[in-house]
C-alpha cells in the first residue's frame, strides 16, 4: 500500500494523582501498511512536543509508539505487559516503565482507532495513569 494521507486526532488523558491533564491536537498523517503492520507517522504539534516525528506501529496485540525530535524513545504497549522504555529529554534520558491495562486495536485502511490505558512509572513509583485514543480518516 502506498502512504495514504490521512487525518488524525489525538486525544490524552493523564492522572497524575493531584491533577488531570488533556491534552487534544488534530494533524494531517501519512498511513503505510506493511507485512501485516500498519504504521500511522505525523508531527506533533502539542506545547513542548512542536516538530516531534511520531510513529504508531500497529499490530493487533502490540502498539509501538516511537518518537524523534525534541523528545525520542520507543514505548512498546503489549496487553497486561510491564515493559520499560527510555525518554530522551532536553535535560537527559529518563527511565520509564509501561504497564498496559487496556489495549484496544481496530485498523483499516480508511480509518482506524487505537486506545491505550496504561499506567507510567519511574523507578517503581506510579509517576501517572494514562489513556490514549488515536483515530484516523482518510
Amino acid at each position: 500500500m502506498l502512504a495514504r494521507q490521512v487525518e488524525v486526532e489525538i486525544n490524552s488523558l493523564q492522572d497524575t494523582g493531584q491533577e488531570e491533564i488533556e491534552f487534544s491536537s488534530q494533524v494531517t498523517g501519512k498511513l503505510y501498511y506493511r507485512n501485516g503492520v500498519y504504521y500511522l507517522k505525523y508531527e506533533e504539534v502539542l506545547e513542548g512536543l512542536e516538530g516531534t516525528k511520531t510513529t504508531l506501529k500497529i499490530k493487533e496485540d502490540t502498539v509501538t509508539l516511537i518518537r524523534r525530535g525534541k523528545v525520542g524513545g520507543t514505548q512498546k504497549f503489549i496487553s497486561d505487559k510491564r515493559t520499560s522504555f527510555d525518554y530522551q529529554t532536553p535535560y537527559g534520558r529518563l527511565p520509564l516503565e509501561i504497564e498496559v491495562e487496556k489495549l484496544g486495536v481496530n485498523v483499516t485502511e480508511q480509518a482506524g482507532e487505537v486506545v491505550l490505558q496504561y499506567r507510567l512509572y519511574e523507578q517503581q513509583r506510579l509517576v501517572s495513569c494514562n489513556q490514549l485514543n488515536v483515530t484516523y480518516k482518510e
